[in-house]
């Protein structure tokens, strides 16, 4: 049997405590920065705000070792095209996303080991893990979309009365983002606006914004405009007729959900509300025909 050595189980402990001071600080110097740049962190989960200070110094060392610079380059904008697309590109870094889903599959994998499980089943954990940020980008993603289609229709609506009654078309832009709700539309027209007060060219600004959210509703909307303010044709004609498109679209987009509902109960009342009502009636029936046995 081993005799206990209280030296080496000091230097053990000193340098575990040592390991585990440097990357407190490391973490704290991460938050310290993020809050210094203002970084929006709200509407972010709770496991995504815990991990985003490691992603960070992992990505920080990977990038001081990058072999594939050209690779790591169309990586990076594929990444920072995602979170755009799902309006998290002033909360997330695209280094910080690449870095994520292996820093989740390892905690994943982690944890399964420690808990007791098998090796497949750790593996399976850090494959579910690997999966689930990029499932919840998608999510997010969706979500903005949802929320767009949402908005859209209104903001035309207020901005139509706006040029109509009179309004300059930046004067109605304005009053239409001040009386939509508050969201990703919202937040991205007043950056455009901002932009555009701040002395960048109207249809640039607007086709930065177009191409930040990649929806088809909004990239229409805002051409439509920069074609029609170019052109000198009809404003008010021209976001009238948006305003009946994206509205139609909401509608067609509503009925479409409600003649899927139908197919997407089947499978929840096949496999739980069937058997349950079998089973509430079967079983009088069976004990009575047991009692009469």
């Amino acid at each position: 049997m081993t005799r206990f050595d209280p030296w080496i189980a000091l230097l053990a402990l000193t340098m575990g405590m040592a390991t585990a001071t440097l990357g407190w600080l490391g973490v704290c110097a991460v938050l310290a920065e993020r809050a210094r740049q203002n970084r929006p962190l709200a509407g972010l989960p709770h496991w995504l705000r815990l991990l985003l200070p490691i992603a960070a110094l992992l990505a920080a060392a990977l990038a001081r070792v990058s072999l594939a610079p050209v690779q790591r380059r169309q990586w990076m904008s594929g990444a920072g095209q995602r979170l755009r697309g799902a309006d998290l590109d002033e909360a997330i870094q695209p280094g910080e996303w690449l870095v994520l889903p292996l820093l989740t599959g390892a905690i994943a994998t982690t944890l399964g080991l420690v808990g007791g499980a098998s090796p497949a089943t750790a593996g399976f954990a850090g494959a579910v893990g690997t999966a689930w940020p990029v499932l919840w980008l998608r999510d997010r993603r969706r979500r903005v979309v949802r929320e767009i289609d949402r908005e859209l229709p209104h903001f035309l609506e207020l901005t139509t009365l706006a040029v109509e009654a009179g309004c300059a078309l930046g004067a109605a832009l304005r009053l239409g983002v001040g009386a939509v709700g508050a969201g990703v539309l919202q937040r991205g027209l007043a950056e455009a606006l901002r932009a555009i007060h701040a002395g960048r060219p109207r249809a640039e600004a607007l086709a930065e914004l177009a191409a930040r959210h990649a929806h088809p509703g909004e990239q229409a909307m805002l051409a439509a405009i920069v074609h029609a303010d170019a052109s000198g044709a009809g404003v008010a004609t021209t976001l009238r007729a948006q305003a009946v498109q994206r509205t139609e679209e909401r509608f067609a987009r509503a009925e479409r959900l409600a003649m899927e509902s139908p197919v997407k109960m089947l499978a929840p009342l096949i496999l739980c509300i069937f058997p349950c009502a079998f089973l509430v009636i079967g079983f009088p029936i069976a004990q009575r025909l047991l009692h009469w046995a």
